[in-house]
Parts: structure tokens; sequence; C-alpha cells
């Protein structure tokens, strides 16, 4: 049986997965919706998919190594991070993914904005 802490740290790590993976799905739905059904003049701003894929990646980076089915066997075997410091490098993924979700957008354009020619930003 494992410990209380035990549980919840990994019923937690899996939210982290599931919750990102389902709003990926949902951003997908709502795409594939807006761009097939919707009328053209009332549809509005096409779904964006950048915080919720950035949460995605690094939930799934923090929860390589307490998922024993691939592709997470090869995520966790990939990682240069030593074992003694892997808890650290999981608080930093969560941490990641719940900024990429709330400022996915705000990265987006800042990116864009780098490759753009021309295009002089604030900043």
């Amino acid at each position: 049986m494992l410990p209380p802490q035990v549980a919840v740290a990994l019923i937690v790590l899996l939210l982290a997965v599931v919750v990102p993976l389902c709003a990926v799905a949902i951003q997908l739905i709502r795409f594939i919706h807006w761009f097939a059904w919707a009328d053209k003049d009332t549809r509005g701003e096409r779904p964006h998919f950048t915080g919720p894929v950035l949460a995605l990646f690094f939930s799934t980076l923090a929860a390589s190594d307490f998922m024993g089915f691939e592709p997470f066997l090869t995520l966790s075997a990939l990682n240069p991070v030593p074992m003694e410091h892997r808890a650290y490098l999981l608080v930093a993924m969560l941490a990641l993914a719940v900024w990429c979700w709330a400022y996915g957008r705000s990265i987006r354009d800042r990116v864009l904005r780098m490759f753009r020619p021309g295009s002089a930003g604030p900043g």
C-alpha cells in the first residue's frame, strides 16, 4: 500500500497530464467546428492552442519518471538530470506548465514577433 502522500502526488501528476490533454482535445473540437460548420460572418476568432499544448508538453515531462508505459519510459531514460534532483525538475516543469497555460498567447505572439522581419514591437 502506498503512503497517502505518494498517492496524492501520483493523482496530482495524473491530473497534470489529463487536464491539458482534455483541453487540447476540446480546442481541437472547437477548431473543427469553427473551421467547418460555424457561420463565417459570426464565428469570431479561431481557437488558440499555444497554452494548452505547452502545458501538456511540460506536464508530460514532469510525469515522465512516474509513468510506467511508453513514451514516458523513453523520456525518463533520456532525461539528463540526476535522479536525486528529479523532484526539483518535477516542480519546475509543473510550474512551467501553469505559466505557459496562463501566458500561452503572449508567448506565441512574442516568438512570432521575433521572426517577423520589419516588425518593431515594444521591448
